[in-house]
């Protein structure tokens, strides 16, 4: 790693960083530029200012539960707009909830209730639960 990466890296160690709230208003400033090449007027300019200043802000904060709640109302809220429209949800990483996995199955752990993702169609199994180190057996 050079220099600036190292001292990239440790000035945002136990910061927020990037989240989809955090796109979604940069999207929305990138707009608002755009629209302030062609009619040039103060009010556009400074909105676009403001969001890049609270997407800074944002990105750079220690309060990180705060920072993750935000978002988490964000992502309910979106996902309720992209219902209507048709547009599948997606987790906190951008994959999609909706589609199966056909290779695995899902199984919750006796002991602590944890979910555990196990092969499919390999029959009887033995499963030692990593979290609460559990043993037992399933058909799957």
């Amino acid at each position: 790693m050079g220099r600036f990466s190292m001292w990239f890296a440790n000035l945002m160690r136990g910061r927020y960083g990037m989240d989809q709230l955090n796109r979604a208003l940069t999207i929305v400033a990138l707009i608002f530029i755009v629209i302030n090449f062609f009619f040039h007027t103060r009010i556009i300019n400074w909105i676009a200012v403001v969001l890049l200043i609270y997407i800074y802000c944002r990105m750079f904060s220690r309060n990180i539960r705060a920072r993750a709640a935000e978002n988490q109302r964000y992502l309910q809220f979106s996902s309720g707009i992209r219902s209507r429209f048709g547009r599948r949800s997606s987790n906190a990483y951008g994959t999609n909830t909706r589609t199966k996995d056909k290779t695995h199955k899902i199984l919750k752990c006796p002991g602590c209730g944890e979910k555990l993702r196990v092969p499919k169609g390999v029959g009887k199994i033995s499963i030692s639960c990593p979290h609460c180190h559990t043993k037992f057996t399933k058909k799957v």
